[in-house]
């Protein structure tokens, strides 16, 4: 009787780990896949980013401007809770060198900083989600976003690689984004081409082939560094001093990420 006691409560004790860890699967798990549901509803919709043709002429119609902004404004919690995990990671790295502070402050910090980073995953998921949320709201795919964000910011992420967050990955356009990018600029190419041409398109034109060489050859790690062709510019201006305030510093490839067509996400 002892000993069928202590194998019960042996199967029990099994059965109780197998639960915890199946619940913490499932609870892992879950919230990735019902991320990629919703940008899989996204891109359903919209298509792939590459394929996006924007306006033949550059030209960006205030609704759109709008929209944009209004998804910009729905991710600006989840942009500071991003930069602040970056903080504490930039953090982490400097405790140690830091002569300011006791061995026991060292430790209280360290270990304040690696609970943050542990956040990062649903900080991540939590990110897209409201992203994604806010594109379908605004029925608005991802091709036209990353359009629209990289006209808006080009100038300003030219200024990432002398700001805080110059060594952190995250605040540098992905050798993947560049080349995406620069199919969208390549559709609308193709689009101008077959309009009427007349001298503003001709340059229009010229100023899109040198840009797609630029980020070809890596000599632009992010684009239009000076800002814009002209009318896209033009677009911009009323919206500026918006658009500027509404940027996140230091986190691009998590603004402008997406999923592979398999079942991972990438920069």
């Amino acid at each position: 009787m002892t000993h069928s006691k202590g194998r019960g409560w042996r199967y029990l004790t099994i059965a109780t780990i197998v639960f915890f860890l199946g619940a913490g699967t499932w609870f892992f798990i879950m919230p990735i896949q019902q991320s990629k549901q919703l940008e899989h509803k996204l891109i359903d919709q919209f298509g792939w980013a590459p394929r996006y043709a924007p306006p033949a002429d550059g030209i960006i119609q205030p609704d759109r401007l709008q929209r944009f902004i209004r998804v910009r404004e729905a991710v600006q919690t989840h942009c500071r809770a991003f930069q602040n995990i970056i903080d504490n990671v930039i953090r982490l790295e400097t405790l140690d060198s830091d002569p300011n502070l006791t061995a026991g402050e060292k430790t209280s910090e360290s270990f304040d900083s690696l609970k943050s980073m542990f956040s990062a995953a649903p900080a991540f998921l939590d990110f897209m989600d409201a992203r994604n949320t806010a594109l379908l709201t605004e029925e608005m795919g991802l091709g036209e976003y990353i359009y629209i964000y990289l006209a808006a910011y080009g100038e300003l992420l030219t200024k990432e690689s002398h700001g805080r967050y110059a060594d952190q990955e995250e605040a540098h356009l992905s050798p993947r984004a560049r080349k995406e990018y620069a199919q969208i600029l390549g559709n609308q190419l193709a689009a101008l081409q077959v309009a009427d041409q007349d001298a503003s398109s001709l340059a229009l034109g010229v100023e899109l082939q040198a840009e797609m060489a630029a980020l070809g050859d890596g000599s632009h790690t992010s684009p239009w560094p000076d800002g814009p062709p002209a009318p896209t510019g033009e677009s911009l201006a009323p919206y500026r001093d918006q658009l500027s305030a509404l940027y996140c510093e230091g986190i691009v490839r998590v603004e402008i990420l997406q999923k592979n067509k398999g079942y991972s996400f990438e920069g």
